[in-house]
């Protein structure tokens, strides 16, 4: 994975936000996972046009932190996504 990647949510993946955290659900295994606020900021970020970078650089100018402090935790992340099958690249 890197920061130039453009992810794609599989449409497999639903999820539904529950005031600052979103809940997902991988309708093809059953399995749902939790995220905290960052990660459904970047959940809500991946449109199949922005890159994690451009996700980061978002994010980063939220949280008023640089986009370096972001990076790393967004490509963990976007691994942790594609390894579970709830995105493609």
């Amino acid at each position: 994975m890197k920061l130039t990647d453009v992810l794609k949510r599989n449409p497999a993946a639903a999820h539904q936000s529950v005031g600052e955290e979103a809940i997902i659900i991988n309708l093809n295994t059953s399995t749902y996972y939790s995220l905290n606020n960052t990660g459904t900021v970047f959940w809500e970020l991946i449109d199949g046009q922005r890159t994690i970078a451009d996700c980061a650089a978002a994010i980063a100018r939220e949280y008023e932190v640089a986009a370096a402090e972001v990076e790393a935790d967004l490509l963990e992340l976007a691994e942790e996504f594609q390894q579970e099958g709830l995105v493609f690249v």
